[in-house]
């Protein structure tokens, strides 16, 4: 395959997003085959390294933002006619308040994510800090003259911090683990609509 031939079946597939994101792909790969090209292999050999204008442009709209998926999926390839039209402000009060539904959805399971990592971190903080601050006052009671409760301060700043500590690790892990959660959720929406695309190229 040229490399003319590649980048319009990789053009033709991303049609729908914005002519400066789908300029900046083409010219991205467009430069890479030319590098492939100097470096000594023929033209077809440049192209058939890169891979498929398929995996190409589906490398490619994975890395493109969600919201910018949804509204090149939203675009329409073409006019509307009018019965199409009749129909979208017939059915608008029904498939609104279902698009809204499913973004109030995942909005809060995003927002669900994120208050369980930030509570997660606020405990941890929370013990290290209060440790902290009655290891000080157990220094002060110690200088006042108060042995043996401050001693059994020190054995309660010193379980606060070590707790803090030891949940550091585990709430560090799980936060980790739910975002990769989150970026596999978005990935899976994402590769719905890709595939919705690939089903509209193929007809």
């Amino acid at each position: 395959m040229k490399k003319n031939e590649f980048l319009d079946k990789v053009k033709e597939k991303l049609a729908g997003l914005s002519e400066e994101d789908i300029k900046k792909a083409i010219d991205f790969y467009d430069e890479a085959i030319n590098d492939r090209i100097e470096d000594g292999l023929t033209e077809d050999q440049a192209v058939s390294a890169i891979g498929t204008p398929e995996d190409i442009a589906e490398q490619i709209l994975m890395d493109t933002p969600l919201p910018k998926l949804v509204k090149a999926k939203a675009k329409p390839n073409r006019a509307l006619r009018v019965w199409e039209i009749i129909l979208i402000v017939l059915g608008f009060p029904l498939w609104f308040p279902l698009l809204l539904t499913v973004a109030a959805i995942g909005l809060t399971i995003v927002i669900t994510i994120f208050a369980v990592i930030f509570s997660l971190f606020v405990l941890v903080l929370s013990l290290a800090v209060s440790g902290i601050v009655l290891l000080a006052a157990t220094i002060a009671a110690i200088l006042f003259g108060e042995g043996v409760p401050a001693l059994l301060q020190i054995g309660a700043a010193l379980i606060c911090i070590g707790l803090g500590i030891l949940l550091f690790i585990p709430v560090k892990a799980l936060t980790l683990w739910l975002l990769e959660l989150m970026g596999r959720f978005v990935k899976w929406i994402k590769s719905l609509f890709i595939k919705g695309r690939t089903k509209e190229a193929i007809k």
